[in-house]
């Protein structure tokens, strides 16, 4: 039987594994990471990490496949999206990686608005001008680390970094350069006049194949280093929202995700592209070759959990911290008790795009506990989910059902606080390994071993997912406190709060 290995380069760490063609995991390494957060909206990450990360989990990976006489038919990778790694011609990193909660380059966004409106850019990229894209990073590398710029061969993300690494090709696919404000949501091509508008040369950027597409072959120095046979095939699987929507079922009109991991990700299917009136949505290619997925987006997450756990829970072993933090949640009341938590603790993606934007607790008394906050923290994020998902539905796309996924998804208060808010049904499937697996469905779809992602999904997502049904007293608490939500932050904003924050030193 031969075995596919999917490498997902995630926000926090790398995992390398093994499967069959039907989804059944055989070995699994991961190793982790950390970004570097700075107090001027930068996030950097040493591009070594990744590469320590690959050789540590891959080596380990191919002690499974030795001892057991694997026959192993590709790799594929997925990976996080919209960070840039400027690398001379040797795929040397020049810089650290900007990573893509980097905010750094408001400044650039504001330029390219002065050559193009932003209703210009949302409907020819899909993407608003704002700093989570890849294209105002590369001015700001331009700009601001002038000689690694000057010196850069490319302009590479963590998956194309990765894919080098392997392969030593300078290439790319759809589902990640649609992230970067320069390819055409229509055409899937770099875009010859957001390249001028921007100040890149379009040298500077990996060529695009389809996802799914075979790149090359594991280069005898990786594969030695490693212990692989040499010559594996090595296929793009796309960004890992894009492939966690494969093994989530999103393959057709209706179909929804709600990705929880550092960020948080709602994902819709789509059969061609849709645009928010107020570019509030994105649109972005789907792995799936010829289809689209209309997102939203929240950066603090599952990341914003751990800070919680962190600061709260100190003193103790995760797991102890992690466990005893999910039972104060269960514990606690809808509505934690009259505290609101609003999640902006690195600014606003969707629905707001504020990167000013602050995290709060609000409404905090001398009765308040630790374990009202941990809820607070909790219904926030599924309020700011709910509301894309009032975003995403008022362009005419449909959700009747939600998939979850992403570690968060670990804790059942939140499963169902997320059904509550969103007024739908949610199902759960028992591997969370969302992405890898959805980059499976594409290398086995790729190797034909499945006529279509439909046919691979049913072969490979086999279990039956734990349901979670709106509990209706719960829907109607959680309308009240979506409303509260949304009136303080516009209180917030319209108030000039978050300008008069937005320097902590007062300067």
């Amino acid at each position: 039987m031969e075995h596919v290995i999917v490498v997902d380069v995630g926000t926090s760490s790398l995992k390398a594994m093994v499967y069959t063609r039907q989804g059944r995991l055989i070995a699994a390494a991961s190793q982790k990471y950390d970004s570097r957060f700075g107090h001027h909206y930068d996030v950097e990450q040493d591009p070594q990490t990744w590469r320590e990360a690959l050789l540590h989990t891959l080596g380990e990976t191919a002690k499974t496949i030795r001892e057991q006489k694997l026959q192993v038919a590709a790799l594929i990778v997925t990976s996080q999206r919209a960070s840039v790694i400027p690398v001379e011609k040797h795929g040397a990193p020049l810089y650290d990686a900007v990573m893509w909660q980097d905010k750094r380059s408001v400044p650039q966004c504001e330029e390219l608005l002065r050559r193009w409106s932003m209703e210009e850019i949302y409907h020819r990229t899909g993407l608003r001008a704002n700093p989570y894209f890849s294209a105002p990073k590369m001015m700001w590398l331009r700009e601001n680390r002038k000689d690694a710029y000057a010196a850069a061969h490319k302009l590479l993300g963590v998956q194309d970094f990765v894919v080098f690494l392997l392969t030593r090709a300078f290439v790319t696919d759809t589902s990640q350069a649609c992230r970067t404000l320069l390819m055409n949501i229509n055409t899937l091509q770099w875009d010859d006049e957001l390249l001028e508008a921007a100040g890149i040369k379009r040298s500077l950027l990996p060529d695009i194949v389809p996802s799914g597409a075979l790149v090359g072959k594991i280069n005898s120095g990786m594969a030695s280093a490693v212990g692989l046979p040499t010559k594996i095939p090595v296929y793009l699987g796309g960004g890992d929202q894009q492939c966690a929507a494969l093994s989530l079922g999103i393959l057709s009109e209706g179909d929804a995700q709600a990705n929880t991991g550092t960020g948080a990700f709602m994902v819709a299917h789509a059969e061609k592209p849709h645009f928010h009136p107020q570019c509030k949505t994105l649109c972005s290619a789907a792995a799936a070759p010829g289809k689209w997925i209309v997102e939203a987006g929240i950066f603090t997450a599952g990341l914003l959990h751990k800070w919680f756990k962190d600061n709260f829970y100190s003193g103790m072993d995760d797991n102890d911290a992690y466990a005893r933090l999910a039972e104060e949640i269960a514990g606690t009341p809808v509505g934690a008790n009259g505290v609101l938590m609003l999640p902006h603790f690195e600014g606003s993606a969707a629905p707001y795009w504020n990167p000013q934007a602050r995290g709060m607790f609000f409404n905090l008394t001398m009765a308040t506990t630790r374990a009202d906050m941990a809820r607070a923290v909790i219904e926030g994020i599924a309020l700011e989910i709910g509301h894309d998902i009032e975003l995403i539905q008022s362009l005419g796309v449909p959700v009747r059902r939600v998939s979850l996924a992403g570690g968060l998804t670990g804790m059942e208060v939140f499963n169902q606080a997320q059904a509550d808010v969103f007024n739908k049904e949610t199902v759960r499937y028992g591997n969370s390994e969302a992405s890898s697996l959805g980059a499976l469905m594409s290398a086995c779809v790729s190797l034909k071993y499945y006529r279509d992602y439909r046919e691979a999904f049913t072969n490979i997502v086999t279990d039956e997912p734990r349901v979670y049904r709106p509990i209706k007293e719960n829907v109607a608490r959680y309308a009240v406190l979506m409303e509260r939500k949304k009136r303080l932050y516009d209180a917030l904003d319209d108030g000039g709060i978050y300008t008069l924050f937005a320097d902590p030193l007062g300067e």
